[in-house]
């Protein structure tokens, strides 16, 4: 099968100098080291998520956290029933309301929160230092630049939560 290129066309960058492809590759690296630093307290990164963003968001109901996290509802809801199960989170009805159940994480959900968080900021701390602060800025303006322009939603905080 032939790829030749019609003339006056632009030819197409090498597949790992694409910015699309070495994106996902920082992606997945960073994802596979996330899981393998929570290996220990039986979390995946999804889960850690969850744990995080009803940390920031308590009584968040399941549609809503799906959003925060920019993941489907039913992503979410097997995360949240199996941190139901180990008695990480419960769920529940506003008093106000019976609208959709809200999540509130338990007392031992609290404490692996703290331990999430400072593993964490630990790890952001490690991040940081591979870069300067200028470019570390610049960085951020052109995440914040791609979610605007591929209409994604950006963060609530600054706080990252997967």
């Amino acid at each position: 099968m032939s790829t030749s290129i019609t003339p006056g066309e632009p030819s197409l960058e090498p597949l790992a100098r694409g910015v699309g492809f070495r994106l996902s590759r920082i992606s997945r690296t960073l994802r596979s080291q996330w899981a393998s630093e929570l290996a220990d307290l039986s979390l995946n990164p999804p889960e850690a998520a969850v744990l995080r963003g009803l940390a920031e968001h308590p009584g968040s109901a399941l549609r809503e956290l799906a959003r925060i996290l920019a993941s489907d509802p039913m992503s979410a809801k097997r995360c949240v029933d199996g941190l139901e199960r180990r008695g990480l989170v419960v769920s529940g009805h506003r008093a106000s309301d019976r609208r959709p159940r809200t999540l509130t994480i338990t007392d031992d959900g609290q404490t692996l929160v703290r331990e999430l968080n400072r593993r964490m900021r630990a790890r952001e701390h490690r991040l940081a230092r591979l870069l300067t602060k200028d470019e570390r800025d610049t960085f951020a303006r052109v995440l914040s630049t791609l979610e605007r322009e591929l209409d994604i939603d950006q963060p609530r905080s600054t706080k990252e939560i997967l």
